[in-house]
């Protein structure tokens, strides 16, 4: 039934390109101009060969969105999982990790803000987003290591050399608010700046029946972005970035009772402080190419803490009571220079990157009042070479090659005296053939491969170490390290926009080889968890993405997204001997779309819908459990009067319950520790106003 679906959709997809021949010369002044920045080259979105999806600042306040989490729901082949307070881990076509906890991993989809590498961090805020690019399947030439299974691109406004200011606000449900500043201004003919900055807080949507509170789960985040931007020559312009975190959100979002209501009495936090930086350098006084250097770097503390029993003394003759708490210092820096023919034929460069996390982990049982600390510290860096060409093969049809050669190199020692060393070499690139049917019309075919790096289970081996775990010390021994895994991507796509763009679509099919699947493993006994990664046979996944945007009428235009994905999981045996050959992949819906609707009602009056569906999914590769499919409904109306908007909005109208995490083990005391799915819930029903002026 997929396949038949798959075709049908194609089928549609191709009839749209066919019958623009009629109307090409008409329509030539009209083809959509949606620019893609973060490739090589600034590219149109409907002329780039691959899957891209684009989410403009249009589309952003379409659905009111706040937080990365509201924009991925728009998406199809996208999923995340939350790590604490917000959404944190990524997952496209159903490859990405779910969480980190004691174990540095390397992300199999990235995240970018204006070149800086802000992965395992989520994105603290869409504040003064220009768009957000969403490059599906491996991009290893472009983006490395950080990117086997995809990357979210987040391209921030630039300045202009005019004075502008806008200023909103919202207020919502839950104690919730935000306000929010952006200045643009110019110092001089050559120099401009942009300045944001933004608060948000809410009470979050957990009730503590034993603290009696409503904010354990709270959202407490301050943002300042600033951009410079000057103009040292007619050849030479210099751009920089500099970005302020400080984020004091709390953590407490699983009960033992399963919903909304918890009964920690030590709830946790989730807090950042992130420093970022970013210089570029853009000169075309060479006579064959352009060159491009960029520097950046970003230094994060974060604390990661929580209730681990999920309640209080006393609860139970058999309860525990203990807390674990994560500290983590990263520092990276980052040097990309890279040439680029004055023609577009080539592009050439190389990468250097080198990353430290510390980890400072503490373990605390309250019965035994003991803190049980442990300490780790990860170096890695990462050397890249990699070389993109294009080939006119004919007036319509274009060649495109593209390789990168990565080296890495990791140093790992910790406070149980285990100490590894790690190097390896590993190659990605991408083969493409597109034909440009007409002037807004295009087919292509892709073959890429993406790659991530291998790592050290560091608390597996520590735990393999303790006499108390004598009954699985064999079982941790065996997987001591995990292998660096490989993906292949063999892709076709159309993508047409019809006369005066009253139809734009976009269809992308897929299927993906995965070697040395890398998999997420846990050993449980009783209360006490611990993680590994291990390395599958191999893994299956194919589907295809699609995006539309079609105007029904000069006021009303339908915006709809829909994927189709399976995957399959082969050669893997969990630490309880379940063969999960054939199995789903984690986090991996089968089917999701969005719809959209927008209304200009008046000429001043405008109403939003939004409708999101995803289908259930598996938790974890390791276990069974699964999170329902859950369907969205967000609404907008607003109204505009000169330089003042006014907004009316509610995300999850329905006040749809539906999980972002979840796991399955035996945890409450209670009912003798039965095993039972523990969630993390979404948001629920959301209502608020909000208001925006320009000057």
């Amino acid at each position: 039934m997929r396949l038949k679906s798959a075709v049908s959709v194609i089928a549609v997809a191709v009839s749209t390109v066919v019958a623009p021949y009629a109307v090409a010369d008409a329509a030539e002044q009209a083809i959509e101009r949606l620019s893609i920045k973060g490739d090589f080259r600034q590219s149109s979105l409907n002329q780039l060969p691959g899957s891209v999806a684009l989410i403009s600042e249009q589309d952003i306040k379409r659905q009111h969105a706040q937080h990365l989490d509201d924009v991925l729901q728009q998406l199809g082949n996208v999923n995340f999982a939350a790590g604490a307070s917000r959404g944190r881990y990524l997952q496209m076509r159903g490859i990405g990790e779910r969480s980190e906890f004691v174990d540095s991993i390397n992300p199999s989809v990235g995240v970018l803000v204006d070149g800086i590498d802000y992965s395992l961090l989520g994105l603290p805020s869409l504040l003064d987003v220009q768009q957000l690019e969403v490059f599906r399947g491996p991009e290893a030439t472009r983006f490395g290591a950080n990117a086997m299974a995809g990357m979210l691109n987040f391209v921030s406004s630039e300045p202009v050399f005019e004075q502008s200011t806008s200023l909103s606000a919202s207020v919502a449900n839950y104690n919730s608010n935000q306000l929010s500043l952006v200045h643009n201004n110019s110092v001089s003919e050559q120099f401009a700046f942009r300045l944001a900055a933004e608060h948000q807080s809410s009470d979050g949507f957990i009730n503590n029946q034993f603290l009696n509170r409503d904010d354990t789960n709270n959202i407490d985040e301050n943002h300042l972005h600033t951009k410079f931007r000057y103009l040292v020559s007619e050849q030479l312009t210099l751009d920089a970035v500099l970005n302020l975190h400080d984020i004091n959100n709390g953590y407490d979002a699983f009960s033992l009772d399963r919903n909304r209501t918890t009964l920690s009495d030590e709830p946790g936090q989730d807090k950042q402080d992130i420093a970022a930086a970013m210089l570029k350098a853009r000169y075309t006084g060479w006579q064959f190419a352009e060159s491009v250097t960029q520097f950046s770097l970003l230094h994060a503390d974060s604390d990661y803490g929580f209730d681990e029993d999920w309640s209080f003394q006393g609860i139970h003759p058999d309860g525990y009571a203990t807390t674990d708490q994560y500290l983590r210092e990263r520092q990276n820096y980052s040097l990309d220079h890279r040439f680029v023919a004055l023609d577009q034929s080539w592009v050439s460069g190389f990468y250097f990157s080198t990353q430290q996390t510390d980890l400072n982990r503490n373990y605390g049982d309250s019965f035994a009042k003991e803190i049980y600390p442990f300490f780790s510290e990860l170096k890695r860096q990462n050397v890249a070479w990699y070389l993109e060409s294009q080939h006119q093969l004919a007036p319509d049809v274009k060649l495109t090659a593209g390789l990168r050669a990565e080296r890495y190199q990791d140093d790992y020692q910790d406070s149980n005296l285990i100490m590894q060393d790690g190097d390896d070499w590993m190659w990605g690139g991408k083969l493409s053939l597109d034909y440009q049917l007409t002037p807004q019309s295009m087919v292509y075919l892709l073959g890429s491969r993406g790659y991530k790096v291998g790592g050290i289970n560091g608390e597996a081996l520590a735990k393999a170490q303790d006499p108390k775990n004598s009954s699985i010390a064999d079982f941790l021994k065996r997987h001591p390290t995990f292998a660096p895994e490989t993906l292949w991507n063999a892709e076709f796509g159309v993508k047409a926009t019809t006369a005066e763009q009253m139809l734009v679509s976009r269809v992308a099919a897929f299927y993906m080889w995965r070697d040395d699947m890398q998999v997420n493993g846990w050993v449980n006994r009783g209360t006490k968890f611990i993680g590994y990664l291990s390395n599958a046979g191999s893994g299956r996944n194919y589907g295809l993405e699609m995006e539309n945007r079609l105007q029904l009428m000069p006021t009303l235009a339908l915006f709809a997204n829909a994927s189709v994905l399976h995957t399959e999981i082969r050669d893997f045996v969990t630490e309880k001997g379940v063969d999960q050959t054939g199995r789903e992949q984690a986090h991996a819906p089968d089917f999701q779309y969005s719809l959209a609707l927008e209304w200009s009602m008046l000429d001043n009056l405008q109403l939003n819908t939004g409708l999101q569906h995803k289908a259930g999914y598996f938790y974890s590769d390791s276990h069974d459990a699964k999170a329902e499919g859950m369907t969205l409904l967000n609404l907008k109306l607003s109204y505009q009067l000169d330089a003042l908007e006014l907004a009316l909005w509610s995300r999850n109208a329905l006040d749809e319950t539906y999980g972002v995490r979840g796991f399955y083990f035996g945890n409450d005391p209670r009912d003798g520790y039965q095993d039972h799915v523990y969630e993390q819930f979404g948001e629920p029903r959301r209502v608020g106003i909000s208001a925006s002026y320009q000057f």
